[in-house]
């Protein structure tokens, strides 16, 4: 009965001490190696998190980066257009011009022609 109740007794003073000490060593590098595997799981999900946010920055930058393009080229063929209207447009107007001055003169022409004809008729 004695081996029996000594096999559970812990040993004590110094053995006891030490032999505490290294359980409690062998349960905190246990619980270190358990907290080193989280870390390492979670620097690889950030990492993996990372380059897939990367890749959809990436993504999002080429496709406002090729809309911007097109909206440019679409912008630049608009200005084409509108430039080549005004031109148009300032030809219409020169020969509007145009012919306003020589309808002025036609009418100043008939303004001295109605004198003279008045004229004529006075005189008779």
């Amino acid at each position: 009965m004695n081996d029996a109740m000594g096999a559970s007794r812990k040993p004590t003073g110094m053995k006891g001490k030490v032999h505490d000490l290294a359980s409690t060593l062998q349960t905190q590098n246990e619980e270190l190696g358990i907290e080193k595997g989280h870390m390492n799981t979670i620097k690889t999900e950030n990492a993996s998190s990372t380059t897939g946010m990367q890749g959809q920055l990436n993504e999002i930058k080429r496709y406002f980066g090729a809309d911007i393009m097109r909206m440019t080229e679409e912008f630049k063929v608009q200005q084409r257009m509108q430039e080549a209207e005004n031109v148009r447009l300032q030809q219409q107007v020169t020969q509007l011009k145009g012919e306003k001055t020589s309808i002025h003169q036609q009418i100043i022409a008939l303004q001295r022609r109605i004198e003279e004809i008045e004229e004529e008729i006075g005189h008779e």
